[in-house]
């Protein structure tokens, strides 16, 4: 027991007197819990500047344009003569989006044929591509159905079968765990565990390669040290994982104690993980850049920012080992979709498999360390 307390008193003071470990454990958390939500607090990307290139100038082209421009996802900002202007416009980042209304459009309409609207998107940046063909694309289609409704009617058709003709089915769309559709709710609660996790790697790894020796047998230094992360991580994790998403006001459908539930082992995991790379680098410098290297694949990886079924699946082996893959899957679950401790239950002994398997590891990789560390010193 005091080999434990040691270790865990050793692992307190590296952690709490070292400048940049601070600086990348503390101060790191604080700037990120500022820094990164700030620009998905509007949850919606709303207004995108579109040019109209209205060559028809009657009424219908108007309504049209009337009516894409009440949409809240884009602005027709500009009013341009010709495709040359509208093109300008869109080069210099001052739009991001043409509508183009063709000559004819209303006498095609008044005919009952087809009258082809472009609408040319910035696909560079895939959020503004989406939102522009979004805020077009839905006035084009009510508008498309109103006039044939009028023609069905005009030729005698009863009003109520004319609406049925054109559209059979009524569509009700119920965004189910994210009520805004916003991007916010969906990206913050994964991105808090990556940053806890790169934080985390980062700065336990540079604890490891700067700790002095000691005492005790391998396996007691180790639990000490698990300890140590657990004292520091009570505060922090509920912070990132609790209260923030209450401050950002994202959805919470789950408990308190489901999401403890899974970051004490994500933690322990993560914290192993990083005693790991530290054995195997060494040096801090490497080490730094080594976890500065993975964090973009870790991110990848996770399966929030691209789909899983999309991961071939020898990578998603490997993200299998990443503690991030499983406490995302397990926490978004908990937090935002009510999953009960049965539903979750195979990420939390997802994750307790890999603090077993990185602590036979740390604890393997820390007997060769002192052996080595041992020979060395009697060569002397």
């Amino acid at each position: 027991m005091s080999d434990i307390l040691n270790a865990l008193r050793a692992e307190l003071r590296c952690i709490l007197t070292d400048r940049q470990v601070r600086l990348i454990i503390l101060a790191a958390l604080v700037i990120y819990a500022l820094v990164y939500p700030f620009p998905y607090r509007a949850e919606l990307l709303r207004d995108v500047p579109v040019v109209l290139v209205d060559l028809d100038r009657s009424t219908s082209s108007a309504e049209l344009a009337r009516r894409v421009n009440a949409s809240e996802a884009v602005m027709l900002s500009h009013d341009a003569p010709d495709m040359i202007t509208a093109t300008r416009l869109v080069q210099e980042r001052r739009a991001y989006g043409v509508l183009l209304i063709p000559e004819g459009f209303e006498r095609a309409l008044l005919r009952g044929s087809q009258s082809p609207v472009a609408l040319y998107a910035d696909a560079s940046y895939f959020l503004m591509y989406q939102r522009v063909m979004q805020g077009a694309a839905i006035p084009l289609r009510q508008m498309g159905a109103e006039v044939e409704m009028g023609r069905l009617i005009a030729q005698g058709t009863a009003p109520d079968v004319a609406l049925a003709q054109v559209s059979p089915a009524s569509q009700i769309e119920v965004p189910l765990f994210n009520p805004a559709a916003g991007y916010a709710t969906y990206v913050l609660p994964a991105a808090f565990v990556l940053i806890l996790q790169q934080t985390m790697l980062m700065g336990l790894a540079l604890v490891a390669t700067r700790r002095g020796p000691v005492p005790g047998h391998p396996v007691w230094r180790i639990l000490g040290r698990m300890g140590a992360w657990v004292a520091i991580y009570a505060l922090l994790l509920p912070l990132y994982l609790v209260v923030l998403p209450a401050v950002y006001g994202l959805p919470n459908l789950g408990n308190v104690t489901a999401v403890l539930m899974l970051g004490l082992p994500f933690v322990l995991a993560t914290g192993l993980l990083a005693q790991c790379v530290a054995a195997l680098f060494r040096r801090g410098e490497v080490v730094q850049v080594v976890l500065l290297a993975v964090g973009l694949p870790f991110f990848f990886l996770s399966g929030f920012a691209w789909p899983v079924e999309a991961i071939p699946v020898h990578l998603n082996w490997i993200a299998q080992i990443i503690p991030s893959t499983a406490a995302i899957d397990g926490l978004v679950r908990a937090s935002q979709m009510g999953a009960t401790f049965s539903e979750i239950g195979h990420r939390l002994w997802h994750l307790w498999g890999l603090v077993g398997a990185f602590a036979t590891v740390a604890i393997a990789l820390e007997v060769l360390t002192h052996s080595s560390g041992h020979s060395d010193h009697q060569d002397r």
